[in-house]
């Protein structure tokens, strides 16, 4: 069927001839953009078997009948098309890469940007990276095997790798393509095995490699250096004249101590909140209010916004290329700054290790939480063999490293009474561990606060009821124990601030709840109160914590984001 002209289709009569091919080449390319051609969009390879699959695609229609037009159109938005759209493969949609193959050496030079995943062990971009959020449900996709050397399958992987690398990297332009690359492998051989294609790329505009789901100092370091020397970030001319002399390495330890201290304010030693938290088994770590940076003020307060360039750095990736987060990853991306564990920086030397821990114990805020899955949600109904807080003070923290500390924040779980009797274990090494410390730690430059947590506001219906029924009796066991856990505070004569948190016993009662919706301030002096008694209970008669910078100090992540409170 022929097409009509536009002046046919319009219904004016003209006698010429002319088309669009009559038109200079950088207008009708200017004509492609205004139409409805695909662009700035991810297109999956392998769910594409050709260019005639993109006719069944609401989005390809318009792309797919140019494309059908003739021969000249058909070169001109091919070139368009592949340079102005994002390419992604994953071999295990196929279990192969012959689409890549099946390219032209016209449309591969055209490419700009090119993400291929061989293997994937964890959730893939435009998911919630599961390494990164350990939390989160286990709602994650299918995930792949890591890739080793030993089996068939791996032989097949390394083998289409391989043989795609040679051809792509044969007709890619220098300084024009984006390559993000994900292989999740066993072993640093078999990292080297799939890295080695890479030493025929050209000149890449970026590259980003990832090589498995959790870090991994040693395949860090492979990616980096590989992924660097495709970029060419350490290419420079080759000198004219040999030199005859060895730069000497900085003399950093020859800087004066305060200078070195200032320089190392500067590396991840302080988290990007000056906060860190701790439990038993996840250490060190950071928690946010916020999951994500949504770029409002309510997504994402001002007062941790800042912070948002320090983490999630997936969230900057345009397009569908996965995560490269090297906090989460074993993976170099040169986009990623997210805050990472500085474990490297306390392994430099003995002459460095003194500055290391003065500067991480002293510029951060440490939040000891409770140990579970849900942290300070989670309902106890029983003591601990051990308090969080006990083991972080006398087995984490260096006992030379305690005086560096400036801010200290205890969290004790929401609770079923009784809890934490004097007879129990947990109780002993508690009174043990305040005792310890409290010569070691610098009390007259030291904040603690203590939080007595409640559960998630928004509890699953299906959790056994917390506190929903209240009676005097019960509310004073409940207060009984605030006062057991403060008690060996008292020995610590000196104490700069201490500032104590409760959670109100009444809070899930029927009549609670009508409490706080109607006599709030009511509530909230009943709170201050007992606050206040357990805060004098150690630091005297006369102490008045809100003088001191009470309601001033900001409210730690755990609270921010609702997991637990208090009143």
């Amino acid at each position: 069927m022929r097409q009509l002209r536009v002046c046919e289709y319009l219904g004016l009569k003209c006698t010429h001839r002319l088309s669009i091919l009559s038109l200079p080449p950088n207008l009708r390319h200017q004509i492609y953009k205004e139409a409805d051609i695909i662009s700035d969009s991810d297109v999956d390879l392998g769910r594409l078997q050709g260019t005639e699959s993109w006719a069944f695609t609401t989005s390809f229609g318009p792309t797919y009948a140019l494309l059908q037009s003739n021969r000249t159109i058909y070169t001109e938005l091919s070139s368009h098309i592949y340079s102005t759209n994002r390419f992604f493969i994953h071999y295990r949609t196929q279990r192969s890469l012959q689409p890549l193959r099946d390219l032209s050496p016209t449309a591969i030079a055209s490419l700009r940007h090119l993400t291929i995943h061989l293997t994937v062990t964890s959730c893939e971009a435009g998911h919630p990276c599961c390494n990164a959020y350990p939390g989160r449900p286990k709602s994650c996709d299918e995930h792949d095997r890591a890739l080793g050397t030993s089996t068939k399958r791996d032989q097949t992987i390394l083998s289409e790798w391989t043989r795609t690398a040679a051809y792509i990297f044969r007709y890619i332009q220098p300084s024009t393509l984006h390559f993000y690359f994900v292989c999740d492998i066993f072993t640093l051989d078999t990292g080297q095995r799939v890295l080695a294609p890479l030493s025929t790329a050209p000149l890449l505009a970026s590259c980003a490699i990832r090589l498995a789901r959790k870090p991994d100092p040693i395949l860090q370091k492979l990616a980096r250096d590989i992924a660097l020397r495709a970029m060419r970030h350490n290419h420079q001319a080759a000198p004219t004249t040999t030199p005859t002399t060895t730069a000497a390495p900085f003399r950093f330890l020859a800087l004066h101590p305060e200078l070195r201290r200032q320089v190392l304010h500067f590396t991840d030693l302080v988290s990007p909140l000056t906060e860190i938290q701790y439990s038993p088994t996840r250490a060190y770590h950071l928690h946010y209010s916020t999951w994500s940076c949504g770029g409002s003020p309510v997504d994402c307060p001002a007062s941790i916004h800042h912070a948002c360039a320090f983490r999630n750095c997936w969230q900057r990736a345009r397009g569908y290329v996965g995560c490269f987060c090297s906090a989460a990853h074993a993976a170099f991306w040169t986009e990623c700054r997210c805050w990472c564990s500085p474990a490297a920086l306390f392994l430099v030397s003995k002459a460095v290790l003194e500055d290391v821990r003065e500067v991480f114990f002293n510029a951060n805020r440490f939040v000891i939480v409770p140990e579970g899955s849900g942290g300070t949600r989670d309902v106890v109904d029983c003591s601990p063999e051990r308090m969080p807080a006990a083991a972080f003070l006398t087995q984490v923290v260096p006992r030379s490293a305690l005086r560096d500390l400036r801010f200290l924040e205890l969290v004790f779980p929401p609770f079923r009474t009784p809890w934490m009797l004097a007879h129990e274990p947990a109780y002993q090494h508690w009174q043990e561990a305040v005792a310890f410390v409290r010569d070691h730690l610098t009390l007259p430059a030291l904040t603690l606060r203590v939080d007595f947590a409640d559960k998630f506001p928004y509890d699953h219906p299906s959790n056994p009821p917390f506190r929903d029924t209240m009676t005097k009796e019960l509310a004073m066991e409940i207060y009984m124990s605030y006062i057991r856990v403060m008690k060996p505070l008292q020995g610590l004569k000196g104490l700069s601030k201490l500032f104590v948190h409760v959670a109100w016993p009444w809070e899930w009662t029927e009549r609670g709840r009508w409490r706080r919706r109607e006599e709030r301030r009511g509530v909230e002096r009943e709170v201050w109160d007992v606050e206040r008694r357990l805060e004098r209970m150690v630091m005297g008669s006369e102490y008045e914590s809100e003088r001191v910078g009470k309601r001033e100090l900001g409210r730690s992540q755990w609270i921010e984001d609702g997991v637990g409170g208090y009143g």
